[in-house]
């Protein structure tokens, strides 16, 4: 942990800092006339001059986007780390220079555990998700149980003629991206639903869309945290230090989550009941339904046969 915390440190500088090196970058002087040649490529050469990046912090967050190993990293080095692509993003550069700085935070993202990337929302170092306006589901609606679910998924209808958009529509009408990610898409609260066709079993899925409560992934448990004073409170535990525990109580905002001390912990257990709630298909119709369910198999492909007329 400790060169990455002094690697964090020296990012955490402000960029027109005194300590910033002056041989990294071309003297302004020298490119004048380069610059006033040509307006078109000028002001962003002039803007890279004069408000670019700090080039050692670049590459100090370019060296630590590799170290995938979670030990390694606290999380106040975490949170320091993620805080900076923010910071950096107002620097000017060339036209890649802010999809650099991006594909560089992705990349560090794929070592971190799910719980991890939520905690880093939690603390306000990554923008939470925030969906645009949903849909309204067209309806009606019905309770559908999972025998009905399971007779539409081995029909003829799901195999060809769906719709790709209105799938889409039917999976943020039904809330199931605020906290499910599809594609480039979607909270982060629950699984990345990206790839559940090679993941589950068709039974499977509709089984988790009906009881979400029947079969609950470690990753993504609820906890019951009782408390020294009687208080019991419930969420998904995304960080714990030997002095305090990180506990999201809200599926939907990853931003509303309190700090529990030890000191103040009487007991912690598994949560019988899953987060994800019950009945988010009930509001939806039938052909929303199918589409919802040829949205989901298709990995986000709008080619997928399922579409095929």
């Amino acid at each position: 942990p400790g060169i990455i915390t002094k690697l964090v440190g020296l990012l955490s500088k402000d960029a027109t800092s005194k300590d910033r090196p002056t041989n990294l970058a071309p003297d302004a002087a020298a490119l004048k006339e380069l610059i006033t040649r040509n307006a078109g490529y000028g002001s962003a050469v002039r803007a890279s001059l004069e408000r670019g990046g700090d080039l050692l912090q670049i590459h100090y967050a370019y060296a630590l986007r590799t170290i995938h190993e979670p030990k390694a990293w606290t999380l106040e080095d975490r949170k320091g780390y993620h805080g900076w692509f923010s910071r950096a993003q107002s620097w000017a550069g060339g036209n890649s220079f802010r999809k650099f700085l991006v594909n560089i935070e992705n990349e560090s993202l794929t070592g971190m555990s799910e719980n991890e990337k939520l905690a880093l929302e939690t603390l306000g170092a990554r923008k939470p998700y925030t969906p645009l306006p949903l849909p309204k589901p067209e309806g009606p609606g019905r309770s559908w149980t999972q025998e009905e679910l399971t007779k539409l998924a081995n029909s003829d209808r799901l195999n060809k003629g769906r719709n790709f958009e209105h799938g889409k529509r039917s999976f943020a009408a039904a809330r199931c991206i605020v906290c499910h990610r599809f594609g480039e898409d979607g909270g982060a609260t629950g699984p990345d639903m990206t790839q559940v066709a090679g993941r589950f079993q068709m039974k499977d899925l509709i089984e988790a869309m009906v009881d979400p409560s029947k079969v609950i992934s470690d990753q993504y448990k609820a906890s019951v945290v009782e408390t020294t004073d009687g208080r019991s409170l419930v969420g998904r535990i995304v960080n714990e230090s030997p002095k305090s525990i990180i506990l999201v109580t809200d599926p939907e905002d990853a931003t509303k989550f309190l700090e529990i001390p030890r000191s103040e912990i009487e007991a912690i257990s598994a949560a019988a009941e899953s987060l994800m709630p019950k009945g988010l298909l009930n509001t939806l119709n039938e052909e929303e339904v199918l589409d919802l369910l040829a949205y989901a198999l298709s990995r986000n492909n709008p080619q997928d046969r399922r579409f095929k007329k």
